[in-house]
């Protein structure tokens, strides 16, 4: 049976007090990460945050129009190499504020930082904006891809609309399993109970499979650390924790947002964890863990965000992908969709 290899990536800077540098939390991480795609001929999705270039868009320093050309540059890259680029939304840069002598954003306002936050109007003004930013980036009459920032994308009927309008068809956000609750309970999502299949058709609520809904929700997955493996990774953190191959590229301040899995709680958690199958994260021990993984569910859905990686993630990523290069793996997601729906879908 063929396996299942989905490779997405959230491209957006931190979303804290200090938001970091294009150059060192997109343009270099990723730029790197194309080199072992293109090497290994596997194709990923890269998810936008569009209210991020929005707000560079509306800045007027020069540092600001740069770093929008830089990307939107990077964007073609991207595009040109046979990747797909779809829609990633984090609202709270409607209120995130720029220092110009820092040449830094600060986010630190979570007040918006969900749609679910946004009034109605508010919502269609970001969600055309959004289809507008990256249109020349995405093929016409196609299906488009969201995934919702920070997965918040509970309540999807206070949108839904919204989507069906834009052609916003395919939902990425739901991580198996997972929940959390964002600052002062503003925003939260609960995917605790998620259906058994990782694909399928939705109407308003992506935890309510549909074979008429409109929509696609392609979950996301994740790894169960424990036994062996969990104490080898241990201890090879240990012994590399002050190993420069692992400091992390980028250089800003996250959000703070807390995302666990509904197990791991109480004496559990010493036991066992549960992480999502991502390239900042990964080393030799896990890209093995990750490689079984793989040959025993026959589904991995990653998600990685490239100012999280660290060179010797993407070393290890590298080994990953060398290890399952003879298995039989499926890794356009187009093809992956329509094998698990078992339809033709034209617009895909």
């Amino acid at each position: 049976m063929t396996s299942s290899l989905l490779l997405t990536f959230d491209y957006e800077v931190f979303l804290g007090s200090r938001s970091g540098t294009v150059q060192r939390c997109l343009l270099d991480p990723t730029d790197a990460i194309l080199k072992v795609l293109e090497k290994h001929q596997v194709k990923g999705i890269f998810f936008v945050d569009t209210l991020y270039l929005s707000s560079l868009e509306k800045e007027t320093s020069a540092v600001c129009r740069a770093e929008s050309k830089q990307i939107m540059d990077q964007l073609d890259t991207i595009k040109k190499a046979g990747h797909t680029i779809g829609i990633h939304i984090h609202p709270h840069w409607l209120d995130a504020k720029y220092d110009a002598a820092e040449k830094n954003w600060n986010g630190e306002n979570k007040r918006r930082f969900a749609l679910s936050n946004l009034d109605e109007e508010e919502k269609r003004l970001v969600i055309k904006d959004s289809v507008r930013i990256l249109d020349r980036f995405m093929d016409p009459g196609k299906y488009r891809s969201y995934r919702a920032g920070g997965f918040y994308c509970q309540p999807f009927s206070g949108f839904s609309h919204l989507f069906a309008e834009e052609n916003i068809l395919l939902d990425f956000s739901l991580m198996r399993e997972f929940k959390s609750r964002g600052f002062e309970d503003w925003y939260s999502f609960d995917f605790s109970l998620p259906p058994k299949d990782f694909i399928y058709r939705f109407e308003v609520d992506p935890l309510k499979p549909s074979l008429e809904g409109r929509f696609i929700e392609v979950s996301v997955n994740s790894f169960r650390l424990e036994g062996l493996i969990k104490l080898r990774n241990s201890i090879y953190y240990r012994l590399n924790r002050n190993n420069p191959d692992y400091r992390m590229m980028g250089n800003g301040k996250g959000s703070g947002n807390i995302i666990a899995h509904k197990s791991d709680a109480g004496i559990m958690s010493k036991l066992r964890n549960n992480t999502s199958f991502s390239i900042e994260l990964m080393n030799p021990v896990l890209a093995d863990g990750y490689r079984k993984a793989l040959m025993k569910e026959k589904y991995l859905h990653f998600v990685s965000h490239p100012k999280l990686f660290t060179p010797g993630g993407i070393s290890s990523f590298d080994l990953f992908l060398s290890y399952i290069a003879a298995e039989e793996v499926e890794n356009d997601y187009r093809n992956v969709i329509k094998t698990h729906l078992r339809e033709n879908l034209p617009n895909l």
